[in-house]
């Protein structure tokens, strides 16, 4: 319980810290609110000119949009003290969390608690609402009771991804090529339904680097599109089931990039 409290503090410290330059932290939170409502309405526009691609209307896609960016919005707000990892190593800043009792990656995770990204949860919760209504998403109590567990995963998925690629930094040093390609571009990937990729790049999005469980696979579920199938059918709900597995392979990357870790004084 005194853990918590610990991690709680250096949570609303880090939020402080932020808010003590109010001006630009609101210029922060309209900036990135600016960005990806432009980005959907963006996504509106093609859908207008082509109406559906590969069988996924407007409100589709919009939930599709939805799901991806109200999850990425939950781990940036976690996972946003990993960025720029690659430095805190070189210049020896990383060294501080191992002298202490607590978890190195939990002191990272805390520290650096970015509020400003309910931006993008803002946003995914209205392209979740508004998609969900155009594409006459019926409600079961099934399909309610998922959508947590979905969310909790494209999360875990998100964020595990992210400790993975920093990992990388204890044998590389400077991987920012790396985190650019796979965390912010690698995204871009399942704006639109991967059933618009050749078999090859379906797979991989699958099954190598599994950004499709994060919205893709859990809104064929929730858009009931029965007739549309990769691979198998029960991947629809795996989306829980990979989270849990992306982390647990991060997190025994970390661990070995810790044991492997030599400071840059030694």
């Amino acid at each position: 319980m005194g853990t918590i409290k610990i991690y709680w503090a250096l949570a609303m410290a880090s939020m402080r810290a932020r808010l003590q330059y109010k001006a630009s932290f609101f210029v922060l939170v309209f900036a990135v609110t600016l960005f990806y409502a432009a980005q959907l309405a963006s996504l509106f526009v093609v859908m207008s000119s082509f109406k559906q691609i590969n069988g996924w209307h407007t409100g589709d896609m919009a939930f599709l949009f939805g799901l991806l960016t109200f999850s990425l919005g939950v781990t940036t707000l976690l996972f946003n003290g990993l960025q720029n990892f690659d430095a805190l190593l070189i210049n020896g800043e990383f060294d501080r969390t191992l002298v202490r009792p607590l978890n190195p990656l939990a002191q990272l995770m805390f520290s650096r608690f970015e509020a400003s990204t309910v931006a993008h949860s803002v946003i995914g919760a209205a392209a979740l609402y508004y998609g969900a209504k155009m594409s006459g998403i019926v409600w079961t109590p099934q399909k309610a009771a998922s959508l947590p567990f979905v969310i909790v995963g494209g999360v875990l998925i998100q964020g595990g991804i992210r400790i993975f690629v920093n990992a990388v930094a204890f044998w590389t040093l400077r991987n920012a090529a790396i985190v650019h390609t796979v965390v912010f571009s690698g995204r871009e990937f399942v704006v639109y339904p991967i059933t618009i990729y050749n078999a090859g790049v379906r797979f991989f999005l699958t099954f190598v680097f599994p950004i499709a469980f994060i919205n893709f696979y859990p809104a064929q579920f929730f858009l009931d599109k029965t007739g549309e199938t990769l691979f198998h059918p029960a991947l629809r709900s795996l989306t829980p089931a990979v989270g849990l597995l992306v982390i647990t392979i991060s997190l025994y990357a970390w661990k070995a990039g810790i044991d492997h870790y030599q400071s840059s004084g030694s």
